[in-house]
């Protein structure tokens, strides 16, 4: 039967990413920019449209205009008489957006070797935000970037008083060598770099997560 092969094939399908591992954590101050963006859905619903649908006319004066009660003609008739529609907006709640975060970091090194762990805080962050491609595929397939979790630190411990974070994927990273004009180190390092990473959570925050301290 249909029915059951559509059953076979639901069951066989999973939407569980593969295990995964730790690849590393990287320890930074707390960033100069950490902001954080709740999104909601809403929609206008134009109460004379349903109407229209509906009944197809709308009394005016003891007549009757059918038709669209959005038309010229309607219009026309009902501001003869003094009289304008009432659109009876009304506000729908459609749902919400994945949390989306920003971090800024600037970095400013006063030694060759500072300067390369600089570099490579953001190599790390380049290439963990990149997808990978599959070898053998032709090009056609990546692998996914990988997830991040920041959590924020006070005196050793877990920052009770800033909301916990999802597992998260990097949209975008900002990268500014020379935010006061170009300068360098005598090896050519940058003597400042501002670093913008752009988040957004992989799972939506609803109001029971805000309770739990997302």
């Amino acid at each position: 039967p249909i029915s059951s092969a559509l059953t076979s094939v639901t069951e066989s399908l999973s939407l569980t990413p593969p295990t995964r591992s730790s690849v590393g954590s990287i320890s930074l101050y707390m960033p100069d920019t950490m902001q954080f963006t709740y999104d909601s859905n809403y929609n206008e619903v134009n109460m004379t449209d349903v109407i229209k649908d509906t009944v197809g006319a709308i009394p005016v004066v003891g007549k009757s205009i059918s038709g669209a009660v959005d038309s010229d003609i309607t219009k026309l008739i009902l501001k003869s008489q003094g009289l304008a529609i009432n659109p009876k907006q009304q506000l729908l709640f459609d749902g919400i957006n994945l949390r989306t975060y920003q971090m800024a970091f600037t970095f400013t090194p006063y030694s060759q070797q500072e300067a390369t762990a600089v570099n490579n805080i953001i190599n790390t962050f380049k290439k963990w935000a990149r997808p990978q491609t599959v070898k053998g595929a032709g090009g056609m397939l990546f692998i996914p970037p990988a997830l991040f979790q920041p959590k924020f630190y006070f005196n050793g411990s877990v920052n009770q008083n800033i909301n916990q974070v999802a597992e998260s994927v990097i949209e975008s990273i900002d990268i500014n060598y020379s935010p006061n004009g170009w300068s360098t180190h005598n090896d050519g390092s940058p003597v400042q770099t501002v670093v913008t990473l752009q988040f957004k959570e992989t799972e939506l925050i609803d109001r029971d997560k805000v309770v739990r301290g997302y």
